[in-house]
């Protein structure tokens, strides 16, 4: 059995932007706000010292986690290593190699739209980029993921959704 490389680093190119765009889309201030509560809860547990009152602050703790840590953790989860939306959009723009556009087809003299974009993710062997259609307006409308090896045709990738690749094509500015 032989490996596609390409076809892996199209794969792992794709659990990135799905990382990032879940850390983008994130509700930092959420985040953030259930940090702030447990760590509140935390510390008033840790600064107890009569024993009526550390059972009463655990019993406060349990309660909180009861309700909230599933969401804590999956906020967590989704944060990753960014601490906030803007960290997520720079580490999309920093995971591109190039981003490219071209014009359409026009008269002679008319000035030259971007109809057309490519965001090169590697190169050489393999390669992978994500091509796309933007508006009149320069925003992306349609994106999809493409890779290849060396001596092998350009192939589309198809395991990951078109929305999360726009939306991940929307950090760029064309």
């Amino acid at each position: 059995m032989t490996t596609d490389h390409a076809k892996e680093q199209a794969q792992a190119q794709a659990e990135t932007i799905i990382e990032l765009m879940a850390a983008y889309n994130l509700d930092f201030e959420r985040l953030e706000e259930l940090r702030d509560e447990r760590a509140n809860l935390t510390d008033t547990l840790a600064d107890q010292e009569m024993p009526e009152l550390i059972d009463e602050a655990r019993a406060a703790l349990e309660s909180w986690d009861k309700e909230n840590i599933e969401e804590l953790n999956e906020l967590e989860h989704a944060a990753g290593d960014y601490k906030s939306q803007e960290d997520a959009r720079e580490a999309a723009q920093e995971n591109a190699l190039s981003v490219e556009v071209r014009g359409d087809w026009h008269v002679p003299g008319e000035d030259d739209e971007a109809a057309e974009f490519r965001i090169v993710l590697c190169t050489g062997g393999p390669h992978v980029e994500i091509m796309g259609e933007l508006t009149e307006d320069g925003e992306p409308c349609r994106a999809w993921l493409q890779y290849q090896d060396w001596g092998t045709p350009m192939t589309r990738y198809f395991d990951i959704e078109t929305d999360t690749l726009i939306d991940f094509c929307e950090k760029f500015y064309f």
